[in-house]
């Protein structure tokens, strides 16, 4: 259904991008897939790293472990200049440090003619860069983050994105514990404040 969906859209000229979400179940056929994408001819391949929140808690088994996730990161990071495609890694703020750190170590420049919007964002931008609003008008850092900040029925976006207290704690990178608190690369990913929240019970733990 999903290919004869992509013919469609192909066939009408419109462009198309392929998500993958990766779990135990399909990690090594990451490069089948990233193939397919190319050969149907899609824009982009976004690989998503499960956030075991919402429905998706019924998956948390099937999330790797964080070895893993380095393993399968770094060689996205491997597959950027081999394929025409825009890749980018979501829900995955580690991405951004390893991008860092892998480019440092290959004595090349990172900045955005290099590395595009990839040199201008960082990991986690709930409640920093965007939030999710919902259809109740509830205000949250991020769709995978349930942690109530506001409802725009109440308050005014601007008043909550200002001064919602939960938004200014995960803008204050000095408040962030465990491994997080002290690394150098905080400001550049973040960690994924609902990972640690589901875990924990504490949005800004590790």
């Amino acid at each position: 259904m999903a290919l004869r969906g992509i013919e469609h859209l192909k066939n009408s000229g419109m462009e198309f991008q392929i998500n993958t979400t990766v779990t135990r179940g399909n990690r090594e056929e990451l490069p089948a897939i990233l193939d397919l994408a190319l050969k149907l001819g899609a824009m982009a391949h976004h690989m998503f790293l499960l956030v075991p929140t919402g429905r998706a808690k019924e998956l948390e088994g099937q999330a790797i472990q964080a070895a893993e996730y380095e393993k399968v990161l770094n060689w996205f990071y491997d597959q950027r200049e081999k394929f025409p495609l825009h890749l980018k890694a979501t829900c995955a703020p580690q991405y951004y440090r390893i991008l860092r750190q892998r480019t440092k170590e290959e004595g090349r420049k990172f900045n955005p003619q290099t590395h595009g919007l990839d040199a201008m964002t960082r990991g986690c931008l709930g409640g920093i860069g965007f939030c999710f609003i919902s259809h109740r008008g509830d205000v949250q850092p991020c769709g995978y983050l349930e942690v109530l900040s506001g409802n725009i029925r109440e308050r005014s976006l601007r008043e909550i994105w200002e001064e919602s207290p939960i938004f200014q704690k995960l803008r204050d990178f000095s408040c962030y514990k465990g491994r997080c608190g002290p690394c150098e690369y905080i400001r550049v990913c973040g960690g994924c404040r609902a990972r640690a929240f589901e875990k924990t019970g504490d949005l800004l733990a590790e």
